[in-house]
């Protein structure tokens, strides 16, 4: 990982910001790094709860405190397509996961994973973007068998990236 984070970033046709990363994991595996509570627990935090019951608990590990925030299931069609809203009221996230399992006829296999939230307003941004760059980066690092916790949230990607989402947000 470099010293210096690179904001991920982009607006898409409907105005939300898209965060990307690759990883060489097939779709499913991908799926599973991103809804699989043990996995999870090592870049993001651990979940709770039933799914099927549409709610699960999920600790902020990385965060100060480790919150315990309710997440709602919106739609759920493994291993490709999530939509989760946080807290009461909370952001409104979707996830997608690209890649072909069969790899590219050279044995690898690739997967994308997309994360989408509408951000309202360019000082909100300015904190949600570096901070989505971070749990990002961390997934990677954790799938890569690394330490997620040598990223240092402050001051690489905040304030360092917030700038960037400012403008891409009110530009």
């Amino acid at each position: 990982m470099p010293t210096t984070p690179t904001p991920s970033g982009r607006l898409s046709e409907s105005g939300a910001v898209v965060f990307s990363r690759r990883l060489p994991r097939s779709r499913a595996e991908a799926w599973a790094a991103v809804t699989d509570p043990t996995r999870t627990a090592r870049w993001i935090g651990p979940w709770s709860g039933d799914p099927a019951s549409g709610t699960v608990q999920l600790t902020m590990t990385a965060e100060e405190g480790d919150p315990v925030d309710g997440v709602e299931v919106v739609t759920c069609d493994a291993p490709g397509f999530l939509v989760v809203r946080t807290g009461p009221g909370g952001w409104l996230l979707t996830v997608r996961i690209e890649g072909d399992d069969e790899g590219s006829g050279k044995g690898s296999v690739e997967a994308v994973i997309s994360l989408e939230q509408d951000i309202a307003d360019p000082e909100s941004a300015a904190s949600i973007g570096p901070g989505w760059d971070y749990y990002l980066d961390r997934l990677v690092e954790a799938e890569a068998g690394r330490d997620p916790d040598a990223l240092r949230f402050e001051p690489d990607y905040y304030p360092g990236l917030a700038q960037y989402y400012r403008d891409l947000v009110g530009g």
